[in-house]
């Protein structure tokens, strides 16, 4: 394990389940001290208790970022607790999609502000820390959907692409300044993101079958070598690259081939 003083602090948003909260678990077996986010106070303690138990240290905030009063307060905590910010895993996020004609406005807003808006604001809340340290790491969670747009999931597809077009943009405003701009783009994994996902977690008969579905362990993973190898953008499974350049070069092609990788019915 490292010495306390060269421990990295990581916030992780959206930390009470899923990817957050696998991620969470891996960097605590690294020693990392970790503040985690999100809305469900009791989930979030389950993960902090799970931190600390395999080596890492944990601040619990229970709150909801698409406040801009509590994304300060977030940063302010970690810095109260630990003097600094190395990484923001920017993770928090929803998927309510179904046919367009089908999504409720409300919900509609609400996923564009946590998927989007949260994103671009929490990044915007620890830059003035990271600047003064020269150095730092915004890991921005995308999605395969956005860079390849999938059916039934337009505003998720609309919010992902987003958060592409965002990362790339930073990481070019932020050359030469010693903070890294990553954006992480995983497939189908294990989550309560949706329900098709969900009903994987909890094991159910009816729980849809899909191509390429990733061990949440896995990913969690991957979060951390990005963490330790900083690039661009991360697109996993691997073997789903040759889709983003289909889409890119061939749309019609595309079109095609994307229902295939969509959850089925088990």
């Amino acid at each position: 394990m490292k010495r306390s003083d060269e421990r990295k602090v990581v916030i992780i948003t959206g930390a009470s389940s899923g990817i957050g909260a696998a991620t969470a678990r891996r960097l605590a077996r690294d020693g990392m001290r970790l503040t985690l986010v999100a809305r469900r106070e009791d989930r979030l303690k389950e993960v902090g208790v799970d931190v600390e138990t395999l080596g890492g240290e944990a601040l619990i905030l229970p709150m909801d970022v698409c406040s801009r009063e509590n994304i300060q307060r977030m940063v302010q905590a970690t810095l109260d607790q630990w003097g600094r910010i190395d990484v923001l895993f920017n993770n928090a996020g929803v998927g309510k999609d179904d046919a367009l004609i089908n999504i409720n406005p409300e919900d509609l807003r609400d996923e564009i502000h946590i998927n989007l808006t949260a994103v671009i604001e929490c990044a915007q809340a620890v830059l003035p820390v990271m600047l003064r340290q020269k150095a730092g790491h915004i890991i921005n969670t995308s999605s395969f959907a956005g860079l390849i747009a999938t059916p039934g999931s337009s505003v998720y597809s609309a919010t992902k692409f987003g958060v592409n077009g965002f990362s790339d943009a930073l990481r070019r405003e932020l050359r030469g300044t010693g903070i890294f701009v990553s954006a992480f783009c995983p497939g189908y994994t294990p989550s309560e993101i949706s329900p098709e996902l969900k009903a994987i977690v909890e094991g159910r008969p009816d729980a849809p079958r899909i191509i390429g579905l990733m061990p949440v362990t896995y990913v969690a993973d991957q979060v951390a070598r990005l963490i330790y190898r900083p690039r661009l953008r991360l697109i996993i499974p691997p073997s789903w690259r040759i889709l983003v350049v289909a889409a890119f070069l061939l749309p019609g092609l595309a079109d095609v081939l994307v229902p295939l990788f969509l959850p089925r019915e088990g």
